[in-house]
């Protein structure tokens, strides 16, 4: 029996009759993007466009330089030092059909923690256009309750004291603009690719703050030298399971430390505002608009708000997986409900055919038996997620007195799943920064149900909405004395 090989670079021409390996010259590539936040999603997302641009088009002036700022990131850059950038990206489609790519274009890696100043270094070079960011929204530093940036953090004060040093990506940012304007360069784009509404604008405003505080005297040339494009990413990526390593060794014969799986669907659309010349990435289906909000809107109030729902109702009937519950009728009656009556009403300028379709497809992408995206997963840090992508609909649906019945309903049960008991009567483990507070409101909810809405930095002032809180108060009864799933039925029934 043959035995499995290593990846890496010595290794990879090997591979070639197994699965689709690069078959540009990696050593030709030229980096024009810094990527910092290495993770998941950026591995089955932007690095995939790339390597796809060079692979069909033999466009090597895309490569990537990945950047990884945190102490908690080390393994992940341990991993692809060793396989010399290369990983193994595995496609699999609701059909049963699964491929695997070893996607080459992210050939150079910087650890921030072990070597700050070579990071600053490598993101002032001129050759860099492009400085690309996964870095989730706590790497934003927003204020919980304003949403604007917090220049109290803690971590805002440590690079002030030591500015060669940073712990944000702000600060690694300034010291290399700084180099950039003192050496007579040029500036470049930064392009946020987290699932935050507005991302570039909120990168903008956020780091413009920090500057304001830190090195004001940059302000006048960062105004004439960086653009800030919003984008919109999509493409549903789980956690990397044993199960994939152990699958890919066998049944590929390929040992890949850290692999990435992913769904086949995939969209990424970005405002055409590039400080250079806009990339050629349209070759390999990227869009280029002059607004993205409609997109916007519709992933993150449709697909992430949908995921959000089948978190917390899945979690509180039992499943453990997404599919799960996206192929329980019950569960996804509710939520095609919630999507026709209450999210796309408030999708204004909304292309109606465009809207239908992603609908369609996405109950599809959600039932994928293949991606077997945890239900915990889903549900971390929801005092994040349920802000950004709930409430904006409940906020526009107040406003003109249109239904709210099903997102009230989902807020009640996300007040009694951090009771952490499900349906089964079976505890599960609760990932949330504030964890802490949301508990503690969750069980004065028993006494009195408005404490949990008092949350200011997640409900603003929702709790002083009467029509909101009288259905919110009479869905947290019922679920608090029937089974999620009866709940649920009873609604589909209008019988709640």
């Amino acid at each position: 029996m043959q035995n499995p090989v290593y990846l890496n670079i010595e290794n990879v021409d090997s591979l070639r009759n197994r699965v689709s390996t690069p078959t540009f010259d990696r050593d030709k590539i030229k980096t024009s993007i810094a990527h910092i936040g290495v993770s998941n999603f950026h591995r089955v997302h932007q690095a995939y466009y790339m390597h796809e641009l060079m692979q069909k088009h033999d466009r090597l002036d895309y490569g990537i330089c990945g950047i990884d700022l945190l102490d908690g990131d080390r393994k992940i850059y341990n991993v692809l030092k060793d396989q010399d950038g290369l990983y193994s990206l595995i496609i699999k489609d609701e059909n049963g059909s699964h491929q695997v790519k070893i996607i080459g274009s992210i050939v150079e890696y910087f650890f921030g923690p072990e070597n700050p100043m070579a990071v600053i270094e490598r993101l002032a070079n001129p050759d860099i256009e492009i400085i690309s960011l996964t870095i989730a929204e706590d790497g934003y530093h927003l204020n919980e309750i304003t949403g604007e940036f917090d220049q109290e953090h803690p971590s805002v004060d440590e690079d002030v004291k030591n500015p060669f040093y940073p712990k944000t990506v702000f600060g690694y940012l300034v010291q290399a603009f700084k180099l950039r304007k003192l050496r007579g360069l040029s500036g470049c784009t930064v392009l946020s690719c987290d699932n935050i509404k507005g991302n570039g604008d909120t990168m903008k405003l956020s780091f413009l703050n920090y500057v304001s505080q830190v090195e004001p005297e940059l302000l006048p040339w960062l105004e004439k030298n960086s653009t800030f494009p919003n984008s919109m990413v999509d493409r549903i990526t789980p956690l990397t399971i044993q199960e994939d390593i152990e699958a890919l060794k066998r049944d590929f014969l390929i040992e890949d430390q850290w692999p990435v799986v992913c769904e086949s669907f995939s969209n990424w659309v970005i405002e055409d505002n590039f400080f250079h010349e806009t990339p050629q990435w349209g070759k390999v289906g990227v869009q280029f608009v002059k607004q993205i909000e409609f997109y916007d809107k519709m992933k993150l109030q449709l697909l992430n708000a949908g995921h959000t729902i089948l978190g917390i109702l899945g979690t509180l009937h039992g499943y453990k997986t997404v599919h799960e519950a996206a192929n329980d009728e019950e569960f996804m009656s509710f939520l095609k409900a919630y999507m026709d009556e209450e999210v796309i009403p408030v999708l204004e300028n909304v292309e109606t055919l465009s809207v239908e379709n992603y609908k369609t497809k996405l109950i599809t992408r959600f039932k994928n038996p293949y991606i077997h995206d945890s239900l915990s997963r889903i549900c971390s840090e929801s005092s994040a997620k349920v802000p950004a992508f709930i409430l904006p609909t409940i906020n526009s649906q107040l406003l003109k007195d249109k239904v709210i019945n099903r997102a009230a309903f989902v807020v009640a049960a996300w007040c009694k799943y951090y009771d952490g008991v499900n349906d089964q009567g079976k505890v599960f483990k609760i990932s949330d920064s504030i964890s802490n507070t949301l508990i503690r409101r969750s069980t004065l909810s028993h006494q009195d149900p408005i404490k949990f809405l008092e949350i200011e930095s997640v409900f603003g002032e929702l709790n002083t909405n009467p029509v909101f809180v009288e259905k919110y108060i009479g869905y947290l009864a019922q679920i608090r004395s029937h089974s999620i799933k009866d709940c649920i039925k009873n609604f589909n029934n209008n019988l709640l």
